[in-house]
């Protein structure tokens, strides 16, 4: 630790002549003429105590320190406020702001990426069709697709019958229209492509995996912006996880520094000081300050 003493002597408003009340022959008598000084009415400003400004006898301001703890503790519940508990506005309003950035960000993409799959979950609602799909298998006579009836009423019991072919022929089995997975496997499994209401007679079981359907395509580029902007909302959330804990960390280092920069020890006192060139003791303010770093 680095520790500077800065000593100044400030020219002393009082003279005292070598013949005055207070002096006999040159010399000063054992009155103590800076208790007097100090005790007087004026009660001068000093400073005599680490973090401690004495205004009056009475008197006393107590500088204390602040806990880094503390200050860390409240920019990980709202980043800044460690800062602003520092007194170091500048970036407690960064943090802050970025704060709010990262949550505008959220909720803007949060927002689009509801309002994209609902548009894509109704186009395929409108224009992915079971019981063509259903009629499809049967035509194309797959394995276990005898016991499939496209005219069943009952659209789960046909989502059954249809299940039960698929696992004799394809890797993946319809889910439960609704379900977000639904959504996926229509679009990405070429099986499926034939249910949607574009898909014409030309799809056989010889072509199906190969073919390719421009309304499949703008569908699942729709599936995608909607993913995308997901992610981005994601992505907001995990760097407003990283500003809390950047935040934390700042505030617990700013706070440490406010404390390093009242750790400052003054004392006023007075000397008497004999002056050559006028032949006089001259009584005479020291102040010393020490600062730590």
């Amino acid at each position: 630790m680095n520790k500077i003493l800065i000593s100044a002597a400030i020219v002393l408003t009082l003279i005292v002549f070598a013949d005055c009340s207070y002096c006999q022959t040159g010399n000063f008598n054992k009155i103590d003429l800076t208790e007097k000084i100090l005790n007087s009415e004026t009660k001068l400003t000093y400073f005599n105590d680490i973090g401690r400004i004495n205004r009056t006898q009475n008197e006393d301001i107590e500088i204390k320190e602040k806990s880094p703890l503390l200050g860390a503790a409240m920019s990980l519940v709202i980043p800044g406020a460690g800062e602003f508990y520092a007194k170091s506005y500048v970036k407690s309003a960064i943090f802050f702001a970025v704060e709010t950035g990262l949550w505008t960000v959220y909720a803007i993409f949060q927002s689009k990426g509801n309002n994209k799959t609902d548009e894509y979950e109704k186009y395929a609602n409108q224009n992915w069709d079971i019981r063509k799909y259903g009629q499809w298998l049967v035509e194309q006579g797959f394995k276990e697709s005898a016991g499939i009836n496209p005219q069943e009423p009952n659209l789960e019991i046909l989502r059954g019958q249809i299940n039960h072919c698929e696992e004799n022929n394809f890797s993946h089995t319809l889910p439960q229209p609704g379900e977000q997975q639904y959504y996926e496997v229509i679009g990405k499994y070429q099986n499926f492509i034939v249910g949607w209401s574009t898909a014409g007679n030309d799809i056989t079981k010889n072509n199906y995996e190969n073919y390719v359907l421009t309304q499949v395509q703008n569908y699942m580029s729709d599936r995608q912006k909607a993913n995308d902007y997901f992610n981005i909302s994601s992505y907001s959330l995990d760097a407003v996880v990283i500003n809390h804990l950047l935040s934390a960390a700042d505030a617990a280092w700013s706070v440490t520094i406010y404390n390093k920069s009242i750790n400052v020890n003054t004392n006023f006192k007075f000397r008497n000081v004999y002056v050559y060139a006028k032949n006089k003791f001259v009584l005479t303010p020291f102040l010393n300050v020490q600062a730590v770093f």
